[in-house]
């Protein structure tokens, strides 16, 4: 896969894509070998802890299991949603469609084996789901994704213990370990990479993680306040 290795140069300038961008936000630290080499690269990611996935409505521990196993992504191949297929007791894929075509395929197949299937569930539902399903599958590839469901799991109180992995699939395990990044730390990393390019902005120190970090340095006076207008 390409993000494994470091970005190719420009056809035009000869220099590499990732030095055309003033900053660079990743969302998985294993990133950091590609992206190395840029001088303002800044690890950016959380799910909506604690206004939506939250463990304060009941312990997943004794809350009444419906499910032996849940599969939450998108109906498309990269997820391998047909993994739960292999899965004995009460399974439940929650997921929303892709190709459809493909999805269609997918969902028949879960159906065939008798998966449940349950579409466009709001996220502020998934806790329910998460403390109602013994164990969370996730089976994407390594390009797959499913980072954020790991996290919204472990946030909803379910244990590191109960969401399995596929073998083949090794980089997932730094959301099995890592904080549960929250919204708030996802803004916070937007707005200090963003300030770091600014003109007020001056110095960078590192991060816990290695990474850079800019640090606002302000202006004599007073400062003029940080927007962004979408």
């Amino acid at each position: 896969p390409s993000l494994l290795l470091p970005p190719p140069d420009d056809e035009v300038t000869g220099v590499r894509l990732d030095m055309a961008y003033d900053v660079l936000f990743y969302d998985k630290h294993w990133l950091q070998d590609t992206f190395g080499a840029h001088p303002m690269a800044v690890h950016a990611f959380g799910v909506d802890t604690p206004a939506t996935f939250n463990s304060s409505d009941s312990d997943w521990a004794t809350h009444p299991k419906l499910f032996d196993y849940v599969s939450v992504g998108m109906f498309a191949p990269w997820k391998r949603h047909e993994a739960i297929t292999e899965k004995t007791g009460a399974r439940l894929v929650v997921g929303y469609g892709w190709r459809s075509e493909v999805s269609s395929g997918i969902v028949s197949t879960l159906f065939s084996a008798g998966v449940a299937v349950w579409q466009q569930v709001l996220p502020e539902q998934m806790c329910g789901i998460y403390r109602a399903s013994r164990k969370l599958l996730m089976a994407a590839t390594e390009l797959g994704g499913g980072e954020r469901v790991i996290l919204e799991a472990r946030a909803c109180g379910m244990p590191t213990e109960a969401i399995e992995l596929r073998s083949d699939n090794s980089r997932l395990r730094e959301f099995i370990s890592s904080p549960i990044y929250s919204s708030a730390y996802y803004a916070a990393q937007f707005a200090l990479g963003i300030r770091s390019v600014l003109p007020t902005s001056a110095s960078v120190v590192p991060d816990t993680h290695g990474t850079a970090t800019p640090q606002r340095q302000e202006a004599p006076g007073k400062p003029e306040p940080f927007r962004i207008s979408v």
